[in-house]
């Protein structure tokens, strides 16, 4: 039931900016095997679990779209997610002189974060 589609989007929208290009094309290369295996895969699979949720609740008839997954739910998913998040971003920090091709810089959460709706900017 999940596509490379649903993979792609969530590789896009939630791993891309904290990885960068460079680290990213190291890990479709097979490097960093700790990194990927342990920090970017939970992180993905978990970003990749709320993008479908509601997809897969209308296939199996629980309802239609997003209104029909209770909102605790998607709430719990999003946290877990932006948990192993925070999980990976930490993680590259603590070994950049070991990942190269990671640039802290650029890096979205090491500047900014949304608590509570509201976004913070440091």
């Amino acid at each position: 039931m999940i596509t490379e589609a649903d993979v792609a989007i969530a590789e896009s929208r939630y791993l891309l900016p904290i990885v960068g290009e460079q680290l990213y094309d190291k890990l479709l290369g097979g490097s960093y095997v700790e990194l990927r295996d342990g920090y970017v895969a939970p992180m993905l699979g978990a970003w990749v679990r709320y993008i479908i949720e509601p997809m897969l609740a209308e296939r199996c008839g629980v309802g239609h779209g997003a209104e029909s997954v209770d909102s605790e739910r998607m709430t719990h998913l999003r946290s877990m997610a932006s948990t192993l998040t925070r999980r990976l971003s930490d993680y590259l920090n603590a070994k950049q002189d070991e990942c190269q091709e990671y640039n802290p810089c650029c890096n979205p959460i090491n500047y900014c974060s949304i608590d509570g709706g509201i976004v913070q900017i440091y």
